[in-house]
């Protein structure tokens, strides 16, 4: 029974948003040691977890509904001031365009994908760096 196959995400990413030059998953992610590290115009989709909404009731054995939520983060950088303000106003045009490409678009097999919040991770003087939180549910299968 596999987790939620974020590849898809990703290449739904890569052919919806022109904005971003790269979008990678958890392995790439994991790379990134300070804000430095993050690459301007990237994306990264990152599974946070699973739970089966059914829990306590008889289970099926070969396909079990699993409520994944995952993150796709962002990164954007402006030189134009020392606040890091450009950098949010610019991340602002990139965090819609990823918005409007995932609510309500519904892969094979899952449910429609739900904008659940966003935050603004990290900024520095150049850099700023936000994550988008959603929902879908999908089908493990044994």
């Amino acid at each position: 029974m596999n987790p939620l196959d974020t590849s898809i995400i990703e290449a739904r990413l890569k052919a919806e948003v022109p904005a971003l030059d790269t979008v990678a998953g958890m392995v790439e992610y994991s790379q990134i040691k300070d804000l430095s590290g993050f690459r301007p115009g990237s994306a990264y989709v990152l599974l946070a977890s699973e739970r089966n909404p059914a829990a306590g009731t008889p289970q099926p054995r070969k396909a079990t509904p699993a409520q994944a939520t995952f993150g796709v983060v962002v990164v954007a950088q402006n030189y134009r001031d020392q606040l890091g303000k450009a950098a949010l106003d610019d991340i602002s045009g990139i965090v819609g365009a990823v918005r409007e490409a995932l609510n309500g678009w519904m892969p094979e097999g899952w449910t429609p994908i739900v904008w659940v919040q966003g935050d603004a991770a990290q900024s520095d003087a150049s850099r700023a760096v936000w994550i988008d939180v959603f929902t879908t549910t999908h089908v493990l299968r044994g």
